[in-house]
């Protein structure tokens, strides 16, 4: 346990109708928690047990496969539930939510709670992949120079690869390794300009390594060298002067995870395919005149609401060279102005022409000449735009502040590229038709724009029929899923997870050792974060980050992108609450009895910080705040250090044993987990039994108005408290927690 020194001083594969839900496992302990999981969670997050729509809540779509959620990094920290994301997200009541994510469910029991605890605790901690060997940077560019010698020139000229040898590394299942292959074909062909569908051929004997021609695909080697000088540095494999000679690049190979995730998001996307900035623009280059409204040209359905909408919808479908486009008018909900169907009622009584609105956006889904789908979505003024404000459109697959413009179409799409469900109502034809104050024609001419239910459900099926059968030709199955997940947003998921020291190491094709060196100089991200791998995984985005420096210390400046590459945002599995973090650090990797302790914390928001520690026994005490430091509101992305350097108390680590160092900082200043602090009796609130702690006081909660106050203790020496700070933005009750262990020798 710590002991506190004090002294005074002055001054965080299968169609899914076919998904098979996992078994309860035989061992008490995860069945327990498998049943958890089974009430609580999957009418949200299993694929095949979903309450609200097809798409799984917060990419996670195989709750209950135990297996899979124990390697996921982003998820469960095997042997550490206080570090798993997924109990902190119920620890912190960001889950269960209500299937409609709109208010929470009936909450888990305390019993509930702890029977994933213990599930977590007795993991065994995992050390690499037992199933199949590593495969080393050198081996991948033996493997493609062979490939590129044997090409003739003019072929070998217009080849490029991308790799799945990290993934395989970092132990991924022989299922999740075909379906990246599939999600690389899909993505590939959606950015195709050729006229015919495209296959990527495996250039190894295990299909880690894809060729990529870019004449099947119909791009020039500049759209290359675009998409390769946005990669982070990666992969670390050096070509000879032959292979880069031969291919014209000093990049003929990208990650393929990497590229699944930065090529589906815009600007970069609408760079690789060339779109214009303006939906005028897009419309006239592919012949689709949006003002002809004639019989036969165009199918119209209204719809008031939607799972992805926040207000009224208007979705046109026309057909043109290339197949159907399929544009979505998204009107949000405003006070200051009637609906789109009283306007389109209003303007029809008028006799004025059926729609006078301005769309506040519009998604444009259109059918490329090899068949495979393209999005596009343009703001009110026609201007395309890379994300769409939570105002107008929603994207629970996704918990973000705005959504983005490719991935959540294609997270929603690539599988079956058409707007609406086949069964969908067209809410819109009902209210014209039942609306008597239209005269005659003009309710018959406006009706005519919306089909009868068969014609339509007809069309839907000869679209998707038609996209069936090019992805067939490019060896694409659009309805199989991978963890419950369609293929793009699988591979999407997975590369967005959280990356752990064995993984990075693999990454740049060093031993973990040589890569923990690395602390000893270096910038201030690569030390920090350095400093970090040994208790845990760290964020995908600041792995990237890190890259090119990594790059240049190993000798590879060749491999550093001369641009700045594209950023990864939100968490990897976003588990609802997973969007502020929080970083925990110590400031040594190893500690003997006696040593000196100091933590330091760091958040992406504004948040009031608490620290614990857990010793041994599973006895805690809240480390901060404390009767010297009582205010614990810290500033987003400023590094907190505990003790501060005035502070007038030391932590002195008294006992051998381990250490369990939790993290916990709330968005308002309500008690955390029912602490309760009273500074006049113990300076450093003492908890007893952590978890009889936490069995006591799960069902005691504060209301979430954010005006809550912690009691601030007294004055220390002559230095007074400074008030803490009030801000509106502090009003939504949010937790970030994570957690370290450090062993005392």
């Amino acid at each position: 346990m710590l002991f506190v020194m004090l002294w005074i001083l002055t001054g965080q594969a299968i169609a899914a109708d076919e998904a098979v839900t996992p078994l309860q496992p035989s061992d008490p302990v995860a069945a327990k928690a498998f049943g958890v999981f089974d009430q609580a969670c999957a009418g949200c997050h299993q694929t095949g047990k979903l309450k609200s729509g097809r798409v799984p809540a917060g990419n996670l779509g195989n709750i209950l496969d135990l297996t899979a959620l124990v390697r996921n990094p982003s998820l469960v920290t095997p042997g550490n539930a206080d570090a798993s994301p997924l109990y902190n997200a119920m620890q912190s009541r960001a889950m269960p939510l209500d299937v409609n994510g709109d208010a929470p469910a009936p909450e888990i029991t305390s019993i509930e709670l702890a029977a994933v605890r213990d599930w977590i605790e007795q993991l065994p901690v995992l050390n690499g992949c037992i199933d199949h060997p590593r495969v080393t940077a050198h081996a991948v560019a033996d493997t493609v120079s062979t490939f590129v010698k044997a090409l003739p020139a003019a072929r070998a000229a217009k080849t490029r690869f991308a790799s799945l040898v990290p993934m395989h590394n970092a132990c991924a299942t022989v299922d999740e390794i075909e379906g990246a292959r599939q999600a690389l074909a899909l993505l590939m062909n959606s950015l195709s300009i050729a006229l015919e569908p495209a296959k990527l051929r495996a250039v190894d004997a295990a299909g880690l390594i894809l060729e990529i021609n870019l004449d099947a695909i119909g791009w020039t080697k500049m759209t290359w060298e675009r998409l390769a000088q946005r990669a982070p540095a990666a992969p670390f494999t050096v070509f000879d002067a032959t292979t880069r000679a031969a291919t014209g690049t000093d990049m003929p190979m990208v990650n393929g995870d990497w590229l699944v995730d930065a090529a589906t998001r815009a600007p970069l996307y609408y760079e690789l395919l060339g779109l214009p900035d303006q939906l005028s623009s897009l419309l006239s280059s592919l012949r689709i005149d949006p003002t002809d409204l004639k019989r036969g040209t165009v199918d119209r359905i209204g719809i008031r609401t939607s799972q992805v909408a926040r207000g009224n919808r208007l979705i046109e479908r026309r057909t043109f060279a290339n197949g159907a486009a399929w544009q979505s008018s998204e009107f949000a909900p405003t006070a200051a102005r009637p609906d789109m169907f009283d306007m389109t009622i209003a303007a029809a009584i008028g006799a004025r022409p059926p729609l006078q609105m301005q769309a506040d956006a519009t998604l444009l889904h259109f059918d490329l000449p090899n068949g495979f789908p393209a999005y596009f979505a343009a703001n009110p003024s026609g201007m395309r735009v890379n994300d769409l404000p939570l105002s107008v459109l929603k994207d629970d697959t996704h918990p973000s502040s705005k959504v983005g413009a490719v991935q959540s179409c294609a997270g929603c799409h690539a599988a079956t590229p058409v707007m609406i469900a086949r069964s969908r109502t067209d809410d819109l034809k009902a209210r014209i038709a039942g609306e008597p104050n239209i005269a005659k024609d003009v309710r018959d001419r406006l009706l005519a724009l919306h089909p009868e239910t068969a014609d339509l459900q007809r069309k839907i099926d000869e679209d998707r029929a038609r996209f069936l059968r090019v992805a067939g030709v490019a060896g694409v199955e659009p309805l199989r899923q991978v963890g419950g997940l369609d293929l793009l947003p699988a591979l999407i998921a997975r590369y967005r997870r959280d990356v752990t020291l064995s993984e990075i190491a693999d990454l740049v094709d060093v031993e973990p050792s040589v890569l923990l060196s690395s602390r000893k100089s270096g910038s201030a991200a690569l030390v920090d974060l350095i400093e970090r791998l040994p208790f845990g995984a760290v964020s995908r985005a600041e792995v990237d980050a890190i890259l090119p420096e990594l790059a240049v210390r190993r000798g590879l400046s060749q491999l550093a992108p001369n641009a700045t590459a594209v950023p990864v945002s939100g968490a990897s599995t976003e588990v609802p609450g997973a969007l502020m973090r929080l970083v925990l650090k110590v400031d040594r990797p190893e500690f003997q009895a006696g040593d000196l302790l100091t933590l330091s914390a760091r958040t992406n928001a504004s948040c009031y910080l608490t620290l614990l520690t857990i010793n041994a026994q599973g006895r805690g005490t809240v480390l901060f705040p404390n009767e010297f430091e009582p205010n614990n509101f810290i500033e987003a992305g400023h590094e907190t250090r505990v003790p501060g350097d005035k502070a007038p108390y030391q932590f002195r680590l008294r006992d051998k044993g381990q250490e369990t160092l939790i993290g916990v900082c709330a968005t308002t200043a309500k008690s955390v987990d029912g602490i309760r602090h009273d500074f006049e009796k113990q300076r450093f609130t003492e908890l007893g039994d952590y978890r009889a702690f936490l069995n006591r006081n799960w069902g005691q909660r504060e209301p979430s108005d954010g005006k809550t106050k912690p009691k601030v203790a007294r004055r220390v020496g002559d230095a007074t408290v400074p008030p803490i700070p009030t801000d509106a933005a502090l009003k939504l009750d949010t937790q970030a927690r994570t957690a370290i262990r450090i062993m005392v020798e």
